[in-house]
């Protein structure tokens, strides 16, 4: 049965990832500033969903998403985690550079307005936190993962708080995602991308599993104002440590 449900999804796949290069290609036509346009943006959001539904990962939503320019803030565990949140919120996502090298998938978040950043570049955290500011003065949301890497879920990593500075200099408030791949050990082992995990190699095993679920619970959001990043970085970390330390697994 697994070698039918890999097969099947495969295909499927496969076609899907060429539709999207598709409607990239055709409708991704946005200013210099790299904001796509709503219309792009919201069959970006179809675009994750169908993605997610191939792949068998199921998301349940537990609160309300924040209105408005915001900075999103979660923790990372899989490549999975940006389709899981891109398909409930309309935000650019801040990623690691590598993901620009990627093949298709590099060139469709580019084209889509995700900003890059290169880890141990000169600047690079300066870099990013201006294009940042830009977006969320536009009021546009962005979505960052403060950990700086992915970990296996069980825990967050310490928050690196230099991003959180493109929040209070637009003026824009913080909402805190806790994101959990829940399961009968706690977290499925299937969904964390950690280490020397290799995508293809990820993809293949994920395409043989019936269901993963995803859990995304938007947390309170932090008004930034007469606070400084670090104390803003250590509560949003705090708040999402909350939730997923205190998990419970999942029943089956």
């Amino acid at each position: 049965m697994k070698h039918l449900r890999r097969l099947v999804r495969i295909v499927l796949l496969l076609l899907h990832v060429l539709l999207g290069a598709l409607l990239t290609l055709v409708m991704a036509r946005h200013p210099a500033d790299g904001l796509p346009s709503a219309r792009f943006t919201a069959i970006e959001r179809a675009w994750f969903r169908g993605l997610l539904r191939i792949l068998g990962v199921r998301v349940r939503v537990d609160g309300q998403p924040a209105e408005g320019g915001v900075l999103f803030v979660a923790n990372h565990i899989s490549w999975l985690d940006i389709p899981v949140i891109g398909s409930v919120v309309e935000a650019s996502f801040l990623s690691k550079h590598e993901v620009r090298q990627w093949p298709v998938v590099g060139w469709l978040a580019a084209r889509a307005g995700t900003l890059f950043i290169k880890r141990g570049g000169r600047n690079a955290s300066n870099d990013a936190a201006e294009a940042m500011t830009r977006r969320l003065g536009r009021d546009a949301s962005v979505l960052v993962f403060p950990e700086g890497t992915t970990s296996t879920g069980e825990t967050v990593l310490r928050f690196h708080p230099r991003l959180f500075g493109a929040a209070t200099l637009a003026g824009r408030p913080v909402q805190p995602v806790a994101l959990r791949y829940p399961h009968v050990e706690k977290i499925h082992p299937t969904a964390p991308f950690v280490g020397d995990d290799q995508l293809l190699q990820h993809v293949w095993q994920l395409l043989a599993e019936r269901e993963v679920e995803a859990e995304l619970r938007f947390l309170q959001p932090i008004d930034v104002r007469d606070l400084d990043r670090k104390l803003i970085a250590e509560q949003a970390r705090e708040q999402i440590r909350g939730v997923i330390e205190g998990a419970a697994p999942a029943l089956r």
